[in-house]
């Protein structure tokens, strides 16, 4: 029998001149679809059918409820409706065949219903490995809430468990056995558990926390047979070694479950294939998640199907919307240590222009990793808490350029930006992805917040935020902070003398030289700074030694053992001194560049007070600026500053031997 849930008013949906768009399938990807729809539409007519006999639930979280971390409660997915919606929803009733000519769906109780557009969100099906005995009792799959309910119901009375794959699915599955009291042993037929996410070095460390729990780990290996003859009694794997075991649960992936598609005629390839709105090679039938192949590739992810959802939801509301394909990323809990995957790795791929950094903690047993390609950010995998995941997906989707500075940190302390900048969540752009589970972005959360939803708990029930994993309420929690900035101390005192500086600076580049005197009856020799070779000297050196002193006042800001006074007050004594170097300098040439060495010289002079009035001018005005703007202006003049300041000792040292010498 069909479970129906109507809205109050959802029968005039199929009554109505219009037929009502048809979504088959009630998993996270077909419900998103259709609270896209109604996110535009409120009043669309939308019939949904699901084959499972539960109301809409949160499959991605199956592996905590049998790991006994959820309740059922908290896996529902209802689908929200507003008042005028008309929405009719059929549970536990197939669809089993579409009719493409009369354009309308036969589900199992015989009933037809005909739709203006039909969404296949049908997902896939576990897959079953072709090994002897493997229908024997005993063995189950781990995909639905039914199989979920059958492992639970069989942890009172398993004592010996093999689970075949070491997968997230897999290894959860491992842990909630294990935590029922039943011995669990893993078998994977790769040489690494979660092969797909993790290479050698993030895969031990994995494979350390699972021991530690207590599961028996087999890698490199597979099952060759299944022994038993009435139920099964234990496995023969293909290295000869017989393991015992009354309980077998395959978690070896998964199929797009195309069959729908192929018995009515649609274009199919390993999934339902797509093009960039997600229409298949019907003009009334899309395809939206596992079940789809989109230019080739088949994701194997629910992150990828909301996307594909929201955009088919854009195309069928008359919007222009194109889906362009997405980076497989994966943000998992697995037996309770952080796993995070994001884009292309270095192995099994093309490896052409390939180069990684890594940063490793024995202490806290924390790995991470970066991939890029002409220095450009294209994958990375990390095991442990890594607060910059979110921002280096988004980093990697958008292929952002890695500065060789960034890489020294990375290796160095495994971070690729500092830490007020990496948690400053309001500055990212509004397509970064901000929780990955379910695939919403900062723009989304922006605009909610615009709406009146300013707290954790406001954002995650409007946009469904932290709702899963719960990983990026930190993330919430920065967002819905306090992002004003007050000024920093001196700020004023910053930007005045940085205007200034750069004033000058500009001077020496642009503006001729100051000229001499043109009689000795001038009343004020302004010439004799230069002409005199005492006052030449008293300011050339007053020069050197204020450039002696700024270098002191630098190692004041930058080592902690100096403590004398504060930062900011320091701060302010550095570019203080600076446009106190800046107008000697000014006495001392007169404007004139010079040439050879010591126009080089000047040159660099000018640079470097450019960069530092930049700097300057960045800290006292970062409270009014955006803050993305301030801290990549801040960060680019500071480290222009620190590199030009290089090759000046040298240059003056030339100088100064020079003009002796001569």
């Amino acid at each position: 029998m069909s479970a129906v849930i109507e809205n109050p008013i959802a029968t005039g949906a199929t009554e109505s001149d219009q037929a009502p768009i048809v979504i088959v399938g009630t998993g996270p990807v077909g419900i998103r679809c259709a609270q896209s729809l109604l996110s535009r539409n409120p009043a669309a007519p939308i019939v949904i059918y699901g084959d499972e006999p539960w109301e809409p639930y949160d499959r991605v979280r199956l592996s905590a409820l049998l790991s006994g971390d959820e309740s059922w409660q908290s896996l529902q997915n209802p689908l929200v409706i507003s008042s005028e919606g008309r929405v009719l929803q059929h549970h536990n009733c197939a669809v089993v065949e579409i009719d493409r000519d009369k354009r309308c769906v036969l589900d199992e109780t015989g009933r037809r219903q005909p739709y203006d557009k039909l969404i296949l969100a049908v997902g896939s099906r576990p897959h079953i490995p072709s090994i002897p005995n493997i229908d024997l009792p005993g063995i189950y799959s781990f995909r639905d809430m039914s199989d979920a309910e059958r492992l639970i119901a069989r942890t009172t009375r398993s004592r010996q468990t093999i689970v075949v794959g070491g997968g997230l699915l897999g290894l959860e599955a491992a842990r909630g056995l294990q935590r029922a009291g039943t011995d669990v042993t893993v078998v994977e037929h790769a040489n690494r558990l979660m092969a797909s996410q993790l290479d050698e070095a993030g895969s031990a460390i994995l494979e350390r926390s699972v021991r530690e729990l207590g599961v028996r780990v087999i890698t490199d290996n597979s099952v060759k047979t299944i022994l038993g003859k009435e139920r099964i009694k234990g496995v023969l794997l293909r290295d000869g070694r017989a393991v015992l075991c009354d309980t077998m649960v395959l978690a070896t992936g998964i199929r797009p479950y195309i069959d729908l598609a192929r018995d009515c005629g649609l274009a199919i390839g390993r999934g339902i294939k797509v093009d960039d709105r997600l229409q298949t090679s019907d003009a009334h039938i899309f395809a939206a998640g596992e079940c789809v192949e989109h230019n080739g590739k088949v994701y194997g992810m629910v992150a990828p199907g909301f996307e594909q959802a929201d955009v088919l939801a854009s195309c069928l509301s008359g919007e222009m919307a194109v889906y362009r394909g997405s980076v497989a990323a994966a943000r998992l809990k697995v037996v309770g240590e952080s796993v995070f995957s994001v884009g292309e790795s270095d192995e099994g791929q093309s490896t052409a222009n390939i180069n990684t950094a890594a940063w490793r903690d024995e202490t806290s047993g924390q790995y991470r990793k970066l991939v890029y390609r002409f220095n450009r950010l294209v994958g990375a995998m990390g095991v442990g808490e890594w607060l910059e995941s979110q921002r280096i997906q988004e980093a990697v989707e958008s292929k952002r350029r890695i500065w060789p500075w960034q890489l020294w940190q990375f290796r160095k302390d495994g971070r690729l930006w500092s830490e007020d900048d990496a948690a400053d969540v309001a500055t990212w752009p509004a397509h970064a992805r901000v929780c990955n589970c379910k695939s919403i972005n900062r723009g989304t959360l922006t605009d909610a917040m615009a709406r009146g939803c300013t707290t954790i708990e406001s954002l995650a029930e409007c946009t469904g935020a932290s709702t899963v994993c719960g990983s990026c309420k930190p993330l919430l929690a920065d967002l819905v902070g306090n992002n004003q900035l007050d000024p920093e101390r001196g700020a004023n005192t910053l930007s005045i003398t940085a205007v200034i500086s750069v004033l000058i600076a500009l001077a020496f580049l642009l503006l001729p030289n100051i000229p001499y005197n043109s009689s000795v009856a001038d009343s004020i020799q302004w010439d004799q700074l230069w002409r005199n070779g005492l006052l030449k000297q008293i300011t050339g050196f007053s020069v050197l030694g204020l450039g002696v002193l700024i270098s002191l006042i630098s190692l004041r800001k930058r080592i902690s053992k100096f403590t004398l006074g504060g930062f900011p007050v320091w701060r302010v004594i550095h570019v203080g001194v600076g446009l106190l170097t800046v107008v000697m300098l000014l006495a001392h040439t007169g404007l004139r560049v010079g040439d050879n060495l010591n126009q080089l010289l000047m040159l660099s002079f000018v640079s470097l007070i450019l960069f530092g009035a930049v700097a300057s001018w960045a800290i006292g005005r970062q409270h009014a600026l955006p803050r993305v703007i301030g801290k990549r202006v801040l960060s680019l003049s500071i480290w222009g500053h620190i590199l030009l300041l290089w090759p000046v000792p040298a240059l003056v040292g030339f100088h100064v031997l020079k003009t002796y010498w001569y």
